[in-house]
């Protein structure tokens, strides 16, 4: 886990993680196996804000681009349990802590909720958190508008990372997910943890 630690340190240090500006991490990543890869992303996820997490997934697409749905399952399964949530204090918005729902939901553009709300390994409490939080910040927090995205990518990072992002989303859906649902689908789909 040390160097795990000790290499977030350093893409941490190295900002901005743009095209032209970041240090180059591919070696590095290479001998990493996919359970440390994700444990590098466990780690930033939970320790990092938003706008480094987004940076580190575009700019860095060597550490998730070999992953397969086993391997994003196991990355949400160790973000459990997630923070506490108070949907009266704004704190949490620019928190990493639901980051591999937003990659996987926003920016790979397939639904990570099935797979969680269906999911007997979580518990009622942690499916409804998610759901509370999902309510109240999900429209922001879970969603990047495409056009931007697309912008983004042009503009700040390396174009690989589009293609890495449409064979990924090909990739999941062959081995049985589903295209992400919009905001009020996912609503009316799981309104029924609100009773539990």
């Amino acid at each position: 886990m040390e160097k795990i630690i000790l290499l977030a340190d350093r893409l941490y240090k190295s900002q901005p993680l743009l095209k032209g500006f970041q240090v180059s991490f591919e070696n590095e990543f290479s001998k990493f196996s996919n359970t440390e890869k994700i444990d590098l992303l466990v780690y930033c996820f939970k320790n990092y804000d938003k706008g480094f997490i987004l940076s580190l997934i575009l700019s860095c697409p060597d550490i998730w681009k070999d992953f397969l749905l086993k391997d994003w399952t196991l990355l949400m399964t160790k973000m459990f349990p997630r923070e506490d949530f108070n949907k009266h204090s704004f704190k949490d918005i620019n928190s990493g802590s639901y980051s591999d729902i937003l990659v996987l939901n926003g920016i790979i553009g397939v639904d990570p909720f099935e797979y969680i709300f269906n999911n007997p390994q979580f518990t009622i409490e942690e499916k409804k958190l998610l759901f509370d939080f999902f309510k109240h910040r999900g429209e922001y927090s879970f969603y990047i508008n495409e056009r931007e995205l697309i912008e983004d990518i042009v503009h700040f990072y390396d174009l690989k990372v589009f293609q890495e992002i449409v064979i990924m989303k090909e990739k999941l859906l062959l081995e049985g997910l589903t295209p992400s649902l919009k905001y009020n689908e996912i609503m009316k789909q799981y309104s029924f943890l609100e009773t539990l």
